[in-house]
């Protein structure tokens, strides 16, 4: 396997964990803390996504999948720099500023993501599993180390900084070991086509598009974390009205070390598993959506321990039924709808994306129903 094509994904990834773990640092920056205006901005990032899901066909339709993936890769990194160089470094406070960022960020996603999974599947399994760590690995490195980095005291422009460095690399790795645009597999049709053979590949889909709905929905919602625990001086463990409290951004470092496992090691099970037969595939898929269910219920008592474990189960959802889908699409899929159907599996996945990320000030009054001394700050 090429085991170094994970690092395209890991960067671009990257990039995506800036919209959900640095959103709340940016806002703080740009003195929209009070702002539902930048909250709305955030969500750009998945109409993005979902328009260039599928959108990719009318603005780059001379460019081959491979060209594709770098231009997406491009698009990302100029996201990235937007607010270390404009807001962090010139000192902008300009509200438009977070719309560019995050769009940005959403329209190179939403490139990159399907038709990358679709450009290496001509390299088999063993490849595609080390790819799928991408997305963990890519949110694990900013969630996790640059919420320590931060708790230290660093500033979150220095995390920016790293993840536009990445880039060079990700995409060097893309240029020397994906494979260039030979063979019908890099001739796909395009989604209006696809669409218009939708029998051959839409109702064996539509489990894996609802359990990509919810799992999507689930993890777009979680930046709310961030505004259920609120109070910089700290977060109390134990409960809401709990007197101890732990570092504010050490306690997200863990909740996110909780996440990336969640997420990373669900996408190695069906990579150890026959998942050929029909019965297996939605064990697997509804065990996926209930993950998900239960994780997301589990953050609603707004209490700081259950919601390190929240973590773990929603997110374990998530990566679960990412590989699933991943494996099924490679291996049932006919390799000229792969690209389309990558890209519609994804774009319903930014729908429930979309719903979670705008629905974070509603959730977040249910969580919240009330004030307390250092959490659900009003």
């Amino acid at each position: 396997p090429r085991r170094l094509l994970v690092l395209p994904f890991v960067a671009v990834f990257q990039g995506y964990a800036c919209y959900v773990t640095l959103q709340h640092f940016l806002k703080h920056e740009m003195g929209a803390d009070d702002s539902h205006v930048f909250t709305q901005a955030a969500v750009f990032m998945h109409y993005g996504k979902m328009v260039m899901r599928v959108g990719h066909d009318l603005v780059l339709p001379c460019f081959s999948s491979w060209m594709r993936v770098n231009i997406a890769m491009v698009m990302t990194l100029l996201g990235v720099l937007v607010p270390p160089v404009l807001v962090y470094g010139m000192g902008f406070k300009w509200i438009g500023l977070a719309f560019i960022h995050f769009s940005l960020l959403g329209l190179g996603v939403g490139i990159f993501e399907g038709v990358y999974l679709s450009v290496i599947s001509s390299l088999g399994p063993a490849t595609k599993f080390w790819a799928v760590l991408g997305p963990p690995l890519g949110m694990g490195t900013v969630n996790i180390l640059g919420l320590l980095v931060t708790s230290a005291g660093v500033s979150p422009a220095a995390l920016y900084v790293f993840v536009a460095c990445c880039f060079p690399l990700g995409m060097a790795v893309f240029f020397v070991q994906a494979p260039r645009p030979r063979g019908a597999v890099h001739r796909p049709a395009n989604f209006a086509v696809a669409l218009g053979d939708a029998k051959v590949w839409l109702p064996r889909m539509l489990p894996f598009f609802v359990a990509k709905l919810v799992g999507s929905f689930v993890m777009d919602n979680t930046p709310g974390w961030f505004y259920v625990f609120n109070d910089n001086s700290g977060v109390p463990f134990w409960g809401p009205t709990d007197t101890w409290l732990m570092n504010h951004d050490l306690y997200f470092a863990a909740v996110n070390v909780s996440v990336f496992f969640g997420d990373a090691l669900s996408r190695r099970v069906p990579y150890v598993m026959d998942i050929s037969r029909l019965r297996t595939q939605m064990a697997l898929l509804v065990s996926a959506l209930v993950a998900s269910c239960v994780g997301f219920y589990m953050e609603s008592f707004a209490t700081a321990w259950l919601t390190l474990i929240a973590g773990f189960v929603a997110f374990w959802g998530n990566g679960l039924g990412y590989a699933v889908a991943a494996k099924y699409i490679d291996r049932a899929i006919p390799e000229e709808y792969n690209r389309a159907v990558y890209s519609m599996w994804c774009m319903v996945g930014d729908l429930g994306g979309i719903f979670g990320a705008s629905l974070i000030d509603v959730v977040n009054s249910f969580f919240c129903p009330r004030s307390y001394p250092h959490e659900c700050l009003h």
